[in-house]
């Protein structure tokens, strides 16, 4: 008889979040993450000695957090889930146990999603209180989560699918997500990043974000979505390959 997924699953993520967060990786991520703060720091300074009232926080947070910090922390950490247990070879130690791929794959996920919520949502969430209110703190966490759930899903397939998943998803941040995504409302929604930037922009009450961001209901959806999506191509490509 097969083991329950209630064991197994919890049973993988214990191997492998270990794996993946390691101290050095971890403490140079929430650095990184921290650096803009020194600089909100100084244009929080600088408008309220000049008198500016046209800072909007969420923006910088959407600049900063939504398209640079949160793409790179999860694509560091969620392509390392199944991708570095397959370059050590350790994945096999799971492959000959009589569980489901699909268990590999939503233990892995779930791995990413532990170590990232943590690394991701205290830089963040710092950043928001140095420069802005409640308002712009809720919607950086909510925008964040989005994120971490749509990118992982998407990086721990690519993760397993090639050992340079750090230079494609890096091509993927900067020429998708950061360039084409932005030249038209069709492209825009083919990319994450469209609807990370809506949530904030609807939680934060913050329109110069965004022109026409998209409802919670459809930002939702759409990322539930996504996330299926990486889980089933991530469960596909273990049926399909061989490990050893």
């Amino acid at each position: 008889m097969s083991p329950s997924p209630a064991v197994t699953i919890p049973a993988m993520i214990k191997r492998i979040v270990p794996a993946i967060a390691t101290r050095g990786r971890v403490l140079t991520m929430i650095g990184f993450g921290l650096l803009p703060v020194i600089v909100a720091f100084f244009i929080n300074r600088a408008n309220d000695n000049d008198g500016v009232d046209d800072f909007v926080p969420a923006e910088l947070l959407s600049r900063f957090s939504l398209l640079i910090f949160i793409p790179l922390v999860v694509l560091i950490f969620a392509s390392a889930t199944l991708g570095t247990l397959r370059e050590e070879r350790t994945l096999v130690y799971f492959w000959l146990r009589p569980i489901g791929r699909w268990q590999i794959a939503v233990a892995s996920f779930i791995s990413g999603l532990l170590v990232l919520i943590p690394v991701i949502a205290l830089p963040t969430l710092f950043l928001a209180a140095v420069i802005g209110d409640a308002g712009d703190m809720a919607g950086i966490l909510v925008a964040a989560f989005i994120a971490i759930v749509a990118y992982g899903a998407l990086f721990t397939f690519l993760g397993l699918v090639t050992q340079r998943a750090l230079i494609w998803g890096l091509i993927y941040i900067i020429v998708w997500e950061g360039f084409l995504g932005g030249l038209s409302r069709g492209a825009g929604r083919l990319s994450i990043r469209n609807y990370t930037r809506s949530a904030l922009s609807r939680v934060a009450d913050a329109p110069s974000i965004l022109e026409n961001p998209e409802s919670m209901a459809v930002v939702i959806v759409v990322t539930v979505l996504i996330a299926a999506a990486g889980l089933l191509l991530t469960t596909f490509w273990l049926n399909r390959i061989d490990v050893d």
